[in-house]
């Protein structure tokens, strides 16, 4: 019995470790900041999902995904459905993806005046 709860708790430790670890997708002590128009905005679990396109200083139009955390978290920093709208247009910084994809987890989130979306983390306690 003693041995199947350890093997228990292992696994389920495990499990969460590869849920939540930022490094296997992320470069975590990076930063980049995009600018684009939001194409769409999911606000659902398990991570919050906007996208949105920005333009390259080629011109090449690059279809971009970030993520962020679950909602509930999210609503304690002051996002919600809404925060996001189609058309909008938002600069955002985050954690560029690993393998160099228009991919990359949000970390803040202004709108075109500069106004911040919601609070920074650490300020929602």
């Amino acid at each position: 019995m003693r041995s199947g709860l350890i093997v228990l708790s292992l696994l389920a430790a495990s499990s969460a470790l590869a849920h939540h670890s930022a490094p296997v997708f992320y470069k975590v002590e990076e930063r980049v900041t995009v600018s684009g128009t939001v194409t769409e905005f999911r606000f659902s679990n398990p991570h919050a999902i906007l996208k949105f396109d920005a333009t390259s200083d080629s011109g090449e139009v690059q279809h971009w995904t970030a993520e962020t955390t679950s909602p509930s978290i999210l609503r304690r920093r002051g996002w919600s459905q809404t925060s996001f709208t189609p058309g909008e247009k938002v600069k955002l910084e985050g954690m560029p993806s690993i393998d160099g994809s228009y991919l990359m987890r949000i970390t803040r989130a202004f709108r075109e005046d500069g106004t911040e979306i919601g609070v920074p983390r650490g300020t929602d306690n």
